[in-house]
């Protein structure tokens, strides 16, 4: 729990925001600061995969409330009402934390049918390969790696306005950003990525793109080593 507790601090202090936070509040000088985008994604693992005609969705994290399973759960439920054939995967592990998600509350969301949820995985790549839209509803992130592993496979990705998450995402270019515990606005946006399949394939290749450009993690370590000689 410390070391999980520990990488994420150090991802959130690199975020944009908190460095500005630093820097206006005269903690630091800004000569002296550099932003990495988080540990970077190897885009050698994780290699562009082509999309399926489905109406898939995955949503992969530990199984927190801050996450935003619930409101992904709920969503989902939504939308079949109107979309029957759609599917909306979980991945992840209980957490024992007292934000965890009673493993009993997910188990009943897959027997009802509302999402297929399949425990937690050493492999996640075989669940990003088996669906089209890559969904990260949480509240609050350093920089996601879920998502980055998603842009790298070429997935259009949904996720929320929050700092991390954010930096992922050019809304209408490789996906969307919606607030975040706000149902409504995953439940808008997943039925637009269902009426509108023809959006996938050129919003997936922006994402990759992006990954490329911003995230490779062999660009990530040289910026990393070349800032601490620097400093």
């Amino acid at each position: 729990s410390t070391r999980k507790e520990s990488s994420a601090a150090s991802d959130v202090y690199k975020r944009q925001d908190n460095m500005n936070y630093f820097i206006d509040n005269n903690l630091v000088e800004r000569l002296q600061c550099s932003l990495v985008n988080g540990s970077g994604v190897d885009l050698v693992r994780f290699d562009k995969v082509a999309l399926s005609s489905d109406q898939s969705f995955l949503l992969i994290a530990r199984l927190l409330g801050d996450k935003g399973i619930r409101e992904y759960i709920a969503a989902a439920r939504m939308v079949k009402d109107k979309y029957p054939n759609a599917i909306f995967n979980l991945v992840g592990p209980e957490d024992p934390s007292p934000d965890g998600i009673p493993i009993s509350y997910i188990r009943l969301s897959h027997e009802k049918g509302y999402i297929q949820y399949h425990g937690g995985v050493s492999d996640v790549k075989p669940y990003l390969k088996g669906s089209n839209v890559f969904v990260l509803p949480s509240y609050h992130e350093g920089m996601p790696r879920t998502v980055l592993e998603a842009m790298a496979m070429g997935r259009p990705i949904l996720t929320t306005n929050v700092p991390g998450c954010k930096e992922t995402v050019i809304s209408g270019v490789n996906g969307w950003l919606v607030d975040k515990e706000s149902v409504d606005q995953l439940v808008n946006r997943m039925i637009w990525f269902i009426e509108n399949p023809d959006k996938w394939q050129t919003m997936g290749d922006n994402s990759h793109q992006m990954a490329v450009e911003k995230f490779d993690v062999e660009k990530v370590n040289i910026e990393s080593v070349s800032y601490t000689h620097l400093t």
